[in-house]
């Protein structure tokens, strides 16, 4: 990600070149960071200056398309509502379990179950309105839509997954504690439910390639979260899946697109799969990954999420899944008919790259094939992962 994004920021001209790289690397640790911090108040501020870099990443495409302020404007009204609402979540948290510790959230004897419950749904809220989770994602269409090749890379494959990652962190400490376990597993179905219906559907509309990877990201982010709400080991280790196969199928098809010259319209690739044929390997890869197509960690961590969602009686949620991998092969197979099977009718917007910006694409593309391929390795740390964010023996 950072060697494409340090080939990415050179279209942006020698001026604004170093600043973008700066705010890719700003956005990257604050996101680690909020996965690493100890207590809420490190959570909060590692999470808000993820989300500020994100914006101003946005902005600086600004200086060349006034339109992208526009997103940059809807993602910072956006992030207001979504910090206050995170800082009140936090403080009735704290205030209820007596702690500022994150990791103690679950062993904490929670003296008022309803104030912790209604903060954690709060805080939740933020994270999905940062994930870009419908139907919180309003901002999404105008930052994605006019956020230039590294913004959207950079808001696709840093932002939103680390947006999601911070808020499966959250919900695995809130799950655990029986108190208030509950409640946020019914918040986080509807979201959820909710994501998958509605980016679906916006997805298989779109008309531009950015709105789209925006779009079926919602989708696949609702998918994450219904594995979440199912509170129980195996839901967790296959949401840690579908986190791994939505940021690699993002990165390759966000990444593919870039070193494709920055096709922006759907009609741009026309016949790419000839004119730029790895770039077209890279795109077909990202679409196969959102539609979970066998063979791939899509469907392998899809498949997972299923047979927890069976297991436990959630038959609505299978069915939910199977409806966001349906709709998935609508605008995926869309994606891939248009790279290979039409005749460009259009110059292409730029000149096809090679050099750095195409590397993390192609690795990409290994990971969504090959760990599908053979997952046992995958399937056993994911396993681990889950035991350790609910806090069980192995």
């Amino acid at each position: 990600v950072l060697a494409a994004a340090g080939e990415l920021s050179t279209s942006l001209g020698p001026r604004l070149a170093p600043f973008a790289f700066a705010l890719t690397l700003c956005a990257a640790g604050a996101w680690i960071g909020a996965l690493m911090a100890r207590d809420l108040f490190g959570f909060v501020v590692s999470v808000e200056i993820g989300w500020l870099a994100g914006i101003a990443m946005i902005a600086l495409n600004g200086d060349r398309d006034r339109m992208a302020l526009n997103g940059a404007m809807r993602m910072l009204s956006a992030g207001g509502v979504g910090a206050a609402l995170l800082l009140v979540g936090v403080g009735l948290i704290g205030r209820a379990a007596g702690s500022w510790d994150l990791a103690l959230l679950e062993r904490a004897r929670i003296e008022a179950p309803m104030l912790a419950s209604a903060g954690v749904a709060l805080a939740i809220a933020a994270l999905a309105i940062k994930a870009g989770a419908a139907p919180f994602h309003l901002w999404t269409g105008a930052a994605y839509g006019r956020g230039g090749a590294l913004g959207v890379f950079v808001l696709g494959a840093i932002g939103a997954l680390g947006a999601l990652a911070a808020l499966m962190r959250l919900a695995g400490h809130a799950l655990s504690a029986p108190a208030i376990g509950g409640g946020v597993a019914a918040g986080l179905a509807a979201i959820g439910l909710a994501s998958v219906i509605i980016g679906s559907m916006q997805a298989i509309g779109a008309r531009t390639l950015p709105r789209l990877a925006a779009y079926a990201a919602a989708a696949q982010g609702g998918c994450i979260l219904l594995s979440l709400a199912l509170g129980s080991q195996a839901g967790f280790a296959a949401a840690l899946v579908q986190l791994l196969a939505l940021g690699a199928a993002a990165l390759a098809l966000l990444a593919g697109t870039a070193a494709a010259g920055g096709a922006h319209t759907l009609s741009a690739l026309d016949g790419i799969g000839r004119r730029a044929p790895l770039a077209g390997v890279a795109l077909t890869a990202g679409a196969l990954g959102l539609m979970g197509a066998p063979l791939t960690i899509g469907f392998l961590g899809r498949w997972r999420m299923i047979e927890a969602a069976v297991g436990v009686g959630w038959w609505w949620a299978a069915v939910a899944a199977i409806a966001a991998s349906l709709a998935g092969v609508f605008y995926g197979g869309r994606l891939i008919e248009r790279v290979y099977f039409r005749r460009a009718n259009t110059a292409i917007e730029g000149a096809p790259r090679w050099g750095f910006a195409f590397a993390p694409a192609l690795i990409a593309a290994i990971i969504v094939t090959a760990w599908g391929v053979e997952p046992s390795l995958l399937l056993h740390t994911a396993g681990a992962a889950a035991n350790l964010m609910l806090g069980v023996g192995p």
